[in-house]
């Protein structure tokens, strides 16, 4: 039984989703951005600037994240472009992590729209269906308190929570415990997978060098990252 338990908590399209959420539960705007093409960038008159953040509608035009905004006009002409509003999101992070801290006293902070949360001891009262079933309770408030949607990855260390709350978005709860490693990620070949530009925990310089299918040294490996 495990001892701890890990969930990382990830907003979905933090910049656009708070935006949203600001201009529909405070100013009362009937359009909610994230059911229309729409993103945060520059400025929409001089087409300057590029994607900060994109709603799912305007991911089906192709638009990406870092895409200039002319590049991303002329993909779809109607596309809605809002400035970004830091002070806001910063409030809005804030708002998130007080509520993560009614579930634990344990909150380590990875950016302004994603942190773990860790704890500690639950696993001598409760088994894993009720701790995804905490999982989907926080995910829950978070939607009906702050007006957000948010994914979760549920495991026993922080980089398997991570990559848990990568396998579909948005709104949803996942897990990936050690003996699901193979099950779930053996369709992502591991050279090309979430941390190809990142650092390494291996120390082997790089995740190309771990051979794609080597699941029980990679099992081994994530499973001992804290």
């Amino acid at each position: 039984m495990e001892k701890r338990f890990v969930f990382h908590v990830d907003v979905n399209s933090a910049y656009l989703s708070w935006s949203a959420a600001y201009r529909t539960c405070i100013l009362g705007e009937k359009k909610d951005l994230r059911a229309v093409p729409s993103v945060v960038g520059g400025d929409q008159e001089k087409r300057h600037g590029i994607v900060l953040a994109k709603s799912i509608p305007a991911k089906r035009f192709g638009i990406q994240t870092g895409e200039p905004l002319v590049s991303v006009c002329r993909k779809c002409p109607d596309l809605i472009v809002i400035p970004p509003d830091y002070s806001l999101y910063v409030r809005a992070s804030c708002a998130l992590m007080k509520l993560l801290e009614r579930y634990s006293d344990q909150i380590i902070p990875y950016s302004i729209d994603e942190a773990w949360v860790i704890l500690e001891g639950f696993g001598r009262l409760y088994g894993r269906e009720q701790m995804v079933n905490l999982a989907w309770q926080m995910k829950e408030e978070i939607r009906d308190r702050l007006g957000f949607t948010v994914n979760i990855g549920v495991s026993t260390n922080l980089l398997l929570a991570k990559m848990a709350g990568e396998f579909s978005k948005p709104d949803r709860v996942h897990t990936l415990f050690e003996e699901e490693i193979e099950k779930k990620c053996g369709r992502f070949p591991s050279r090309s997978f979430l941390w190809q530009e990142r650092p390494c925990p291996t120390g082997l310089g790089g995740w190309e060098s771990v051979p794609s299918g080597s699941w029980p040294g990679l099992t081994a490996l994530l499973s001992g990252h804290n």
